[in-house]
């Protein structure tokens, strides 16, 4: 079975000879390949990761000012009084409108097309990914002023984040239209919630962010892909809302953060969406290989019951953790009996 099929059957919970396996990316990739005695090139697949995640990051569109397509130091930022320089921090309404905004469509979508057709022979490719609206709104105002602005300048808050839906609404589409079926997976990624909940509460969420990623995913479902969403923490106050307006797959189900166990997730929310994650890289570096052994199978046996499920580590695995338990980690999915889970 390919690994494009054997992930796409893990979201259509239908048969597959073996648990699909993902990552979002492994930091000490380098050492790890040495340690496997492997090439580079060959990593993800001795580890049976299933699905790349591809985008086209080069913008070719007009830049103005000093500091980058969006004229800020800070990419996507949540401290305060970081240093950072906030274009619109102290903007008016009208200097917000009249705001230069980067072209959603003018990045080298003919190039990520070319390449995603390749991989896409083999892998499941999903993507942009990491084209966000609330972290987005963060390193134009800055944190504290982006929660400000949310609750007592509105009209300059919407003003801004109708700008910023609108950015990826259309490097959405554009990625949809060149991708064509070398994307099987529509993937967006926006942070909103800590480990211990919503950084703001869920009825602004609703309020601000629900219609806009609605919009964005029914575009997706236009083009009969897969939606397939990032958000860390504890988001499970709107994961009902996420499921409503088209998620199939919660990335990261940092099962450590939630106020419900493993079993409850899946009985309330695994007939409805895939989880990919669940396996605690936070706790990674300090666990014995059994120890981590024992966590992946408990784990799938959980969230894997009757498929939904993509087995791998919760966020990046960082370059602290021990060769030998990212090898634990992948070589137990690789090795669990799909046979157990029907």
């Amino acid at each position: 079975m390919l690994p494009r099929e054997r992930q796409l059957a893990a979201i259509n919970r239908t048969a597959a000879d073996r648990i699909s396996i993902d990552s979002i990316t492994v930091e000490n990739q380098e050492k790890l390949c040495e340690y496997l005695n492997i090439a580079p090139n060959a990593l993800y697949d001795r580890l049976g990761i299933d699905g790349r995640i591809l985008s086209p990051w080069i913008y070719t569109g007009e830049i103005k000012g000093e500091r980058g397509m969006w004229n800020t130091t800070a990419d996507v930022d949540y401290s305060v009084d970081s240093g950072h320089i906030y274009p619109l921090a102290d903007a008016s309404v009208k200097e917000a409108e009249n705001f230069f905004y980067p072209d959603g469509k003018a990045f080298n979508f003919d190039e990520f097309a070319i390449h995603a057709a390749q991989v896409s022979k083999n892998y499941a490719v999903r993507g942009p990914y990491w084209v966000p609206v609330f972290s987005r709104l963060n390193s134009l105002f800055g944190m504290e002023e982006t929660m400000v602005k949310m609750l007592t300048e509105t009209k300059i808050f919407e003003a801004v984040l109708e700008r910023v839906f609108q950015f990826t609404y259309d490097f959405a589409e554009e990625f949809l239209k060149t991708g064509g079926d070398g994307v099987d997976i529509l993937c967006l990624a926006d942070d909103f919630a800590t480990q211990r909940g919503m950084m703001f509460s869920p009825d602004l969420w609703r309020k601000h962010f629900k219609a806009g990623f609605k919009r964005i995913f029914d575009l997706g479902k236009k083009h009969s892909k897969k939606i397939w969403f990032h958000s860390c923490g504890n988001i499970i106050d709107v994961l009902p809302d996420l499921i409503d307006i088209g998620v199939d797959v919660w990335e990261t189900v940092q099962l450590h953060t939630l106020p419900i166990d493993a079993k409850t997730l899946k009985r309330e929310f695994g007939k409805d969406i895939t989880f990919f994650g669940g396996i605690n890289t936070q706790s990674l570096p300090f666990k014995s290989p059994a120890e981590v052994k024992a966590e992946v199978i408990e784990t799938i046996e959980i969230l894997g019951k009757n498929g939904g499920y993509i087995c791998g580590p919760d966020h990046h695995i960082k370059p602290d953790v021990p060769l030998e338990n990212v090898k634990m980690l992948f070589d137990t999915a690789l090795e669990y009996p799909i046979s157990a889970l029907t």
